[in-house]
């Protein structure tokens, strides 16, 4: 599972990407973030650090939104697809410029703690018994 804060700057995930997408040619990753509450759809093409057989480093921000960065105000859980493509600006995975789906899994954006614990107090007075 990856994990990106909401609303950040520069943030990095690491993947294998290479590995899935050894079959085919290409230049660049277009990632699709889809939210699972509101199925709203996100893209950005992954801005590579890092790029071989053994990992992928891409950096995002997720407060901005532009060609390598997305705009990610609702925290939850998203299904995130990576497609190989050779455009360094599409955003359309039906674009003739993508290959091939490589990788798909969940992402996790955090928030704020869904239970608040009550704040519990009691009386001086109150004797308590128990049976023993």
């Amino acid at each position: 599972m990856l994990y990106l804060n909401s609303n950040s700057g520069n943030q990095n995930i690491y993947l294998t990407l290479q590995d899935a997408g050894r079959d085919y040619t290409y230049t660049h990753y277009l990632f699709k973030l889809v939210h699972r509450m509101s199925l709203e759809d996100f893209y950005f093409v992954g801005y590579v650090i890092n790029d071989n057989p053994r990992y992928t480093k891409i950096q995002v921000a997720t407060n901005a939104t532009t060609t390598n960065n997305v705009l990610l105000t609702e925290t939850g859980d998203y299904d995130y697809f990576v497609y190989a493509q050779n455009s360094s600006t599409n955003k359309d995975p039906n674009n003739a410029a993508v290959v091939a789906l490589i990788e798909q899994g969940t992402l996790r954006v955090p928030g704020a703690g869904i239970v608040s614990l009550p704040t519990i107090t009691l009386e001086d007075n109150v004797l308590f018994y128990g049976n023993e």
